[in-house]
Parts: structure tokens; sequence; C-alpha cells
């Protein structure tokens, strides 16, 4: 049996359209607040939006009446008839977003309307105080407040317990409107911005000069040092913004952003063809930052798809894939490989100055200015190969070789196979060729370093009541991008828990005191070691059990294992083969190459 919803019913259904989170609150009041011409603008939350979500801007304001109005549905002054939705320049135009927000939440606005440029008397001496509870108006009077609008939700989906219970984390929540406060300042560069959570001021935007500027105001140098410049001007499409230089491409890219006529928006195949444009230049699965502009003419695009307004139809979407590809990778073949110049000079000594007597009269150097002979102290009994012989055992090449053969059949044969003295020969630091009574064996080196390390890593942090951490003679910053920061901030304790200790230090930047004991003695490359944390906690975030473990260790030992090509001294190439036989799995490295080959003597004859 057909029948019409009841008024508060139809008005839930519409709400979780626009309204799916507490991010939406804060993008509809953000993006209106811009409309309403405002400079400045501030967002503060409260238990990640859960107790409050408020936004205040000085922009033109409300009447008593426009104030009511504005809680109806598809009440809007963005619009007026059917052709304006083909030129659209404002965020909002369907006029259901305080409608939605207001039939899940309890709002109160605090308006006052601005006076006319052209006539200041008429100036309101009081504005309007506006209460609404689950859509109903609860209370409406005159209140003292400044020109402008100030949004305050409270309790939102307090009346819609099963959405309330399936909201996420209170940090996903949180980042989630970060992401768009973030999104409608990169597009607004003249507007002071200002974002307050709990109390504590995270963001306090500036105006800006440039789009350069503000995307340093909010993610700091380690991200506008790695980009490169997009200017592109076609009849169809008018491309500017910026890329990131291949090295900073991450499996787990924060700084994504596609923006059409200022409306940020997502689009699949203009991503496939900004990535298209790096071919090979960079690991398949990983991204490059970007802060792409898109200019269109509004005729030739369509915005009202979604609530969300994220998506965009594009009239010649084929012609601009076109031409954002060639942007691009013009690009990046003009700036990806120019050293850059630092003109910061802080820090840097200054140039010597010539004594007044370096010269003489008959122009000559002064020979007391000569340098002079410097002694040298030496031992006339040392001799570097006896030195070769005493050099100990890496202790990351520990073992315990009784214990290693009641474990494995394998490595007793192995282990016997070769009997008394093992010659040993060293390929270029890479490879070690033994012999063993079938023939002869070949281990590789840097896979059979990345067995024991890992094997010594998962033992430690498994075994150990307290996690092993090695701390750093000096430790190191690490600049991070703005969502990077607060994931490491968050997650201190866990990644104390993975034997790492590392802390907040100033703005998006980071501080290494230690790293595992298992990696002492091996070098860390720590700015490509946060990183890779960084990406393994956005995946493996909500299960820190072994799983993040495991996958940590692996791509810590991926990004820091470097060889040289120094050979070993033959103390320590003994101790590297001990301690790959004391393993559970020799054959195998963590990535399921094989360590070592034995040849025998009959596939030796056939080379023959």
């Amino acid at each position: 049996m057909l029948k019409i919803l009841p008024e508060n019913i139809s008005n839930l259904i519409a709400a979780g359209e626009v309204v799916q989170r507490p991010a939406s609150v804060v993008k509809e009041l953000m993006e209106n607040a811009v409309d309403a011409g405002s400079s400045q603008i501030t967002l503060i939350i409260s238990d990640s939006g859960r107790t409050l979500i408020q936004v205040i801007d000085n922009g033109c304001g409300m009447t008593k009446e426009e104030a009511l109005l504005s809680f109806e549905r598809h009440a809007t002054s963005k619009i007026s008839e059917a052709e304006d939705l083909y030129s659209i320049y404002t965020y909002g135009f369907r006029g259901e977003a305080l409608a939605s927000i207001a039939s899940c939440s309890e709002v109160t606005l605090k308006t006052k309307k601005a006076p006319s440029q052209s006539d200041t008397s008429t100036e309101e001496e009081t504005g309007t105080e506006l209460r609404i509870s689950a859509g109903k108006v609860t209370c409406c009077e005159e209140a003292a407040c400044p020109q402008g609008c100030n949004f305050a939700v409270r309790n939102i989906f307090y009346n819609i317990p099963a959405r309330r219970k399936f909201l996420k984390s209170d940090n996903v929540e949180y980042r989630n409107m970060v992401k768009e406060f973030e999104k409608i300042a990169l597009t607004n560069i003249n507007i002071e911005f200002k974002l307050i959570n709990d109390s504590r001021e995270i963001y306090h935007l500036l105006p800006a000069q440039n789009i350069k500027q503000r995307i340093f105001q909010m993610e700091g140098k380690s991200v506008t040092d790695n980009l490169l410049n997009i200017d592109t001007n076609t009849t169809v499409v008018n491309v500017t913004g910026f890329t990131g230089c291949p090295a900073s491409a991450r499996k787990y890219q924060a700084n994504e952003y596609f923006f059409v006529n200022g409306r940020y928006f997502k689009n699949p195949l203009l991503y496939k063809a900004l990535i298209k444009a790096y071919s090979s230049l960079i690991t398949e699965g990983t991204t490059p930052p970007f802060f792409i502009y898109l200019t269109v003419d509004p005729k030739d695009i369509d915005v009202n798809i979604h609530p969300s307004k994220t998506e965009v139809k594009f009239e010649n979407e084929q012609i601009i894939f076109e031409i954002l590809n060639a942007a691009a990778k013009e690009s990046i073949g003009a700036n990806a490989f120019v050293p850059s110049i630092d003109f910061d000079n802080e820090g840097v000594p200054e140039i010597p100055s010539i004594p007044s007597d370096f010269y003489t009269k008959d122009g000559k150097i002064n020979p007391s200015h000569f340098p002079q002979q410097p002694k040298i102290d030496y031992d006339p009994l040392f001799n570097p190969f006896e030195e070769e012989k005493s050099r100990q055992i890496a202790p990351n090449y520990a073992f315990d070789k009784e214990k290693a053969r009641k474990d494995q059949v394998y490595v007793n044969n192995v282990m016997n196979d070769t009997g008394g003295n093992r010659p040993l020969l060293q390929i270029k630091g890479k490879y070690i060729i033994t012999t063993v009574k079938s023939g002869i064996m070949l281990i590789d080196i840097k896979r059979a370093k990345q067995r024991i390390l890992y094997d010594n890593y998962m033992n430690r942090i498994t075994s150990a009541d307290e996690p092993a951490i090695q701390e750093i003679l000096y430790p190191q910053t690490v600049d991070v991008d703005r969502e990077s920061f607060d994931i490491l901030t968050e997650s201190q304790e866990k990644l104390k828990q993975a034997g790492f200790d590392i802390r907040p230090f100033g703005k998006n930047t980071v501080i290494v005191y230690g790293v595992p004991a298992a990696f002492a003695g091996e070098q860390i490359f720590t700015e490509q070691c946060v990183y890779d944390i960084v990406d393994d906690l956005k995946e493996y975030g909500k299960d820190f059990a072994k799983d993040f473990k495991e996958h940590l260790v692996k791509s810590l030992i991926k990004s820091n294992m470097n060889l040289d090509g120094t050979n070993m001294g033959e103390i320590e190439s003994l101790g590297l083969i001990d301690a790959l036989f004391a393993s559970k799995e020799p054959n195998i490295s963590p990535f399921g190459e094989k360590c070592m080959e034995v040849i025998t003597i009959d596939e030796l004859a056939k080379f023959l």
C-alpha cells in the first residue's frame, strides 16, 4: 500500500544524502561562509565533531526573515531558474544543506545582516538568534552579535542512534574534518582561516599571495620543496597548480587534489592522466602529491550529479585528459631532475677574509701563512692483515650453532658438508662463494642479511616483555605533511611497542630518538624509515598486531638495505653464514627470494 512519508521521516532520509558524517557539516557550513563573501572564517571542533561543530564568519549575514527561511528545504539565493545550473560559480546552489543539518542535530544560529554599501544607515542594531532541534524551531529572538553568521551544530545524529553508532573512530572523523577544511583553504587563498580543535589552535592561515604559499602554510617545507609547477592555457581548459617530483611518490599519498573552478572533485580518468605522465619514473602503486586547478567554462561541466558535489561531468573529458597528461609530462621533463638552489644561508659559516699581512710588499705570499706539513703519528709494527683477522662478529650475526643443528636436518647437511676450514671468495661485496662436498655454494649477501635482520627483529619484538629500543646518538628531525604528523603523534605508544621512539617536534616535524635494537649497527635512512612507518600505520593502524610489525620490518629492510660493494672480512663473512644457517628458513629471504644456491660438480662441468 502506497503512502506519503511524514515530513520528519523524509527529512531524515534526505539528511542522509547530504550529512553522512561530521565532515559533511564542516564542508557545507564552510562553503556557505565562503559564498557569503567572508574574509575571516573560524572552525571550532569539540569531541571530533560529536559534541560541537562551529563555523564563524564575517560575511554578509542574514535578517530574521532570511534566517528562518534558510532552514527550509530548497531555500537558496544562488539560483532562481533552470538555466542558472549552467553558470554556477558558487559552492552551494541546492538549498538542502542547512535543512538536512538541522534535521539530525541541534543548531544555534546567531546572525546579523551587513549594512548596504550604498546606505550605511540600514545597519541593524541587533542580530537574530535562532535555535532549531530535529528540524523544529524552538527559539527565535533578537541577540547582540557581530556582522556575519555563527553556526553551532551540537550532538550530531542524536536522533538517529544507528547513524551515530557507525561513525568511525575519533581520529578518523577528525582527520576527515581537517581534510574538508584544507580543501576550502586551498581554493580561497585570500581568506583568513582558523581551525581550533578541543581548545587547541591547529591552523591559523593568513591570506596568502599565491597557491604555493598557502600549501606551505598547511603542509610545510617537506611538501613544497618537492613540487613542480604546471601552467598550461588552452581554449578548452586552463591547467595550473603543482605536481610532485618522482622522488616524492608515496604508497599512501595524503595530498591528492583536483579542483575545477575552485571546487574540489574526484575523477579517476584525470588521475590516470597525471600518473601516466610519470611512466616508469615512480614505483607501481605509488603516487606523487599534486594540487591541480582546472578552469573550465561552467556551461561545459555538470556539478549537479551527487549531493556531495565531488563528482563532475566534463563535456570534453578526453581532450582534458590529453592536455593534463601533456602538461604534467612537460613539467616533469623541465623540472624534475634540476637540483634546487637553497638561498637560506642561516647557519652557514662565513667565507674567511684574507689577513692584511698575507702578501709581502713585493706581492709574494708571506711564508708564515704557508700550510704546515702535518706530523704523521704511526705505528711501524702495525699489520693491517692481522687487524682484519681480529675483527669481531657483528652483533646482528649472533647465532646458536648447536640449536640450529638440532632443529634442522638441512643445516646439518650444509654445515657438515663443508668440513674443516671453509675457503671463502667474495664478489664485489654482493656474493660469497664457498665450497661444499657436492660442489660450490653461492650466497647472496643482501638477501642473507635481510633474512637475519628479519628473524632478529621478529624474535626480539615477540619475545621481550619490553620493546628493545636502541637510542640514536644524534636524534634526527624529519619534516612530514600534516596528516602524517597527526598519525605519528597519535601512535607514539604503539610505535614504542614496535621498537621506535618518535616524538612530535614543532609543526609538521617529528624527531626520531630510537630505532629497534635489532637494527643496531645497520645504516638507517631515517626520513624514508618515517615515511614507511606512516604508510604501514595507514594500512594496519586498526590491527596493530603481528601483521603490522611483520610488514613494517619488511618495509624497513627493503628501503634501508644498502650494499656499497665493499668486501667483508673473513670473520664477518663466517659470522654471516653461520647466522644464516641458524635461521629457520635459511634458503628464502623474507620476500620469497633465494638466499643461496648449491652448484654441483656435474653442473660446473657443463660450463667447460
